[in-house]
């Protein structure tokens, strides 16, 4: 009996270890995972016009929740991108249990993994940071079709103009989502 004590104790601590690492080497790549509010996600999307049957991507997905409210909520496909792993697998179990699978596809890796799914995109979600934004403006702005719409909640792309912008509250706070277009 103690000895599968001793195991459970330590698988529990092996993965709160492997979480907190796989958050750490996250924060220090890309940007901290840092979960919106359900209100701040629902806005962005209101405010990108997403409609049913279109498809959303979300770099940076996190526990896929912005994907999860755009699958239920306003009837739209979504392609998630995580490069944790811990959120990976959170965002992966998170589709399977709210029975979201068929429409909502979770990819492991960096940004460039979605490159193929921006460029027929109606909608990119994004919640990064400012100097994730500006590291990867270049590149997205040329990966992303001339009809797709960007939101971005609370960060701004530092070289293009959001063509509207809305006011929101996430994490207690007013903040702004706006909108871009190519």
């Amino acid at each position: 009996m103690e000895i599968v004590f001793l195991i459970v104790i330590g698988l529990i601590v092996f993965l709160v270890l492997l979480w907190q690492l796989t958050l750490l080497l996250t924060s220090m790549l890309t940007s901290p995972t840092v979960y919106a509010n359900d209100k701040a996600i629902e806005d962005s999307l209101k405010l990108a016009g997403l409609k049913r049957g279109e498809s959303v991507v979300d770099l940076g997905c996190g526990n896929a929740k912005s994907l999860i409210i755009a699958a239920k909520k306003f009837g739209a496909k979504g392609i998630g991108v995580e490069i944790s792993p811990y959120c990976y697998f959170l965002a992966r179990w998170r589709v399977f249990v709210l029975g979201e699978s068929k429409n909502i596809k979770i990819i492991y890796g960096d940004f460039t993994r979605a490159e193929k799914y921006l460029k027929s995109a109606d909608v990119v979600y994004l919640y990064l940071l400012n100097a994730t934004l500006a590291k990867i403006e270049k590149w997205f702005f040329s990966s992303i079709g001339p009809k797709t719409r960007v939101v971005s909640l609370a960060f701004v792309f530092p070289n293009k103009k959001p063509i509207k912008s809305t006011e929101t509250f996430n994490l207690r706070k007013k903040t702004i989502a706006r909108l871009y277009r190519k």
